[in-house]
């Protein structure tokens, strides 16, 4: 038996990037922490749990704390104001080659035992930290263009503009000058003070698969970070912001858009969320001093949507006179369609390219799957 399925993706650009590893993981995060994706310009939100590639940038803005663990076991924990790149890959079955490169701000490590072939770096403009286990703090102060070392304990190989040093435990030096000896009383502590107060329990008012264009409506309530009971003194705004183009939310249905500002009253709120695409995409909430939460949704298109789509579709196919797809869209039933690049629903594209608002850009890509169906895919641009 032959499929006679068609598929239909309209896309503006496609994107290549490598096949990162993961290397971490956020264990506690405090605020807005964003990260960069390998191969993306763009920072988007971080969330407790995400796996973190190698190569990603992390951002903390004031009052943004996260700890992040690796495969090893180090654990770093990043203050407010820091940008750090994250670099690490397996030398051997059992060694790590990591390296943080900070081009801003300061951060605190424990580092587990990196045996005899392990390598655990911090790298700023003007200096480099090297250790094989221990307990340090390191900062990158950008205006003074100065880089501090302090040993809690165990050693740190510290070169910088000033020189290179084996500092010990209970010292610090500024870009591998001279050692100085240090008290408790001398020791930072920001590290202990990076925990969240609130945390999110969010419930969406449908289950299981939507169909596109479905709103679905999220319960968020507020809990205590630490105890998770439910926190009814809180009054406040949670910010909720959609991790892909097609996912849209709104506080009240009227407007929608990729973030969104909700107001939580005696601990609770709503937000409001709808879908152009099928498929998975999430959204993560999150406030000040809070433990950001991620949930999940997934839609479907129906069959009336998929024939309505393919009507659209054979309509195109005939203005422009496009025997070749015309003939495709008859002898076939259309299995899915989305749109890959850019926003909108595949709906509203096809709906501008009736209209002229919308154009292709080059000549549709037929893919032959080998199976029977068919993958076209459509490059449009504004007319």
């Amino acid at each position: 038996m032959i499929n006679r399925f068609l598929c239909l993706f309209i896309c503006c650009s496609i994107v290549f990037s490598a096949n990162a590893k993961v290397v971490a993981a956020i264990s506690t995060l405090k605020g807005l922490v964003m990260v960069k994706p390998v191969g993306s310009r763009k920072y988007i939100p971080a969330y407790k749990g995400q796996m973190l590639k190698n190569g990603e940038w992390i951002k903390t803005k004031d009052g943004v704390f996260v700890a992040i663990i690796f495969l090893d076991g180090s654990n770093i924990k990043i203050q407010q104001q820091t940008e750090i790149k994250i670099s690490s890959y397996r030398m051997t079955a059992k060694d790590l080659k990591t390296n943080l490169e900070m081009s801003k701000g300061q951060a605190w490590s424990n580092v587990a035992d990196q045996g005899a072939g392990g390598e655990f770096t911090i790298t700023t403009p003007t200096a480099v930290a090297s250790v094989k286990g221990t307990e340090f703090d390191l900062e990158y102060d950008i205006e003074k263009g100065e880089t501090t070392l302090i040993v809690f304990a165990g050693e740190v190989e510290f070169a910088g503009e000033l020189g290179k040093i084996l500092a010990g435990a209970m010292t610090s030096s500024k870009d591998g000058g001279a050692v100085q000896k240090l008290t408790l009383d001398d020791l930072p502590s920001w590290q202990n003070k990076t925990d969240p107060d609130i945390a999110f329990k969010l419930k969406p008012d449908k289950l299981g698969k939507q169909q596109t264009g479905k709103i679905i409506k999220v319960g968020i309530q507020v809990l205590n970070a630490k105890s998770k009971a439910f926190k009814n003194s809180f009054s406040g705004t949670a910010t909720v912001n959609s991790q892909s183009s097609e996912l849209m939310v709104s506080t009240d249905g009227s407007s929608w858009s990729s973030s969104v500002d909700v107001s939580i009253n005696g601990g609770r709120g709503v937000v409001q969320v709808k879908s152009s695409r099928q498929g998975k995409s999430k959204i993560i909430v999150n406030s000040e001093n809070a433990e950001s939460k991620i949930i999940w949704f997934e839609y479907y298109q129906t069959k009336a949507q998929k024939r309505a789509s393919k009507g659209k579709l054979a309509s195109i196919a005939s203005k422009k006179g496009d025997a070749k797809l015309a003939q495709l869209i008859q002898d076939k039933v259309l299995l899915k369609s989305q749109v890959t690049m850019g926003s909108g629903n595949v709906s509203d594209v096809l709906q501008m390219l009736e209209t002229g608002e919308l154009e292709l850009d080059g000549e549709p890509i037929y893919i032959y799957n080998g199976d029977g169906t068919v993958t076209v895919k459509l490059v449009v641009k504004p007319r």
